[in-house]
């Protein structure tokens, strides 16, 4: 008998959808949990882990279970549909419309379900930073405030993209 010790003790736990110790491991392993949706759709009688719900569900192109999606998090992604795309409210309400794109999952500690404080997902926006190069536009502005002590070069990479020989560039190394 081979016998674990030192897990996760919801790691042999049996489900069929995603939860929130499932996002957490994922972001634990990776960092972040970062999915593309594959599918969209609304199905009845789908058993999620023991129940029967009716409900729309999203499948990822990355190697996850399926998510039941609530309406929080229906809305969160019809809400960056429409903002990415540029289309109606009506159009990104429409699933089909969803199909490819990349989302980021995040636990959120504090949602309330059925009166109780609970871990729940929650859909994030992905949202690519703009790169810096000695070439931009902004990139002497940036290395003037670092120098200056205005920023330090963290705070610059929570608004872009620095790779290596460019922080080098601004720390005058």
């Amino acid at each position: 008998m081979e016998k674990e010790t030192g897990i996760d003790c919801m790691k042999y736990r049996k489900s069929t959808h995603l939860a929130s110790v499932d996002v957490d491991a994922i972001r634990l392993e990776k960092g972040k949990c970062e999915l593309t949706i594959k599918e969209a759709y609304f199905a009845k009688g789908i058993d999620v882990s023991g129940t029967k719900k009716d409900g729309y569900f999203l499948e990822f192109k990355e190697d996850v279970k399926p998510m039941l999606a609530n309406s929080t998090n229906r809305m969160k992604i019809a809400n960056i549909i429409k903002n990415q795309k540029g289309i109606s409210s009506v159009d990104s309400r429409n699933i089909g419309n969803w199909i490819g794109l990349k989302i980021e999952l995040i636990v959120d500690n504090n949602v309330k379900m059925m009166g109780q404080i609970v871990d729940g997902i929650r859909v994030k926006e992905i949202t690519e930073l703009p790169i810096l190069t000695d070439k931009h536009p902004k990139f002497k502005a940036v290395k003037d405030a670092v120098i200056s002590g205005q920023y330090n070069i963290e705070q610059v990479k929570t608004k872009y993209q620095v790779s290596k020989e460019v922080e080098q560039l601004i720390l005058g190394k």
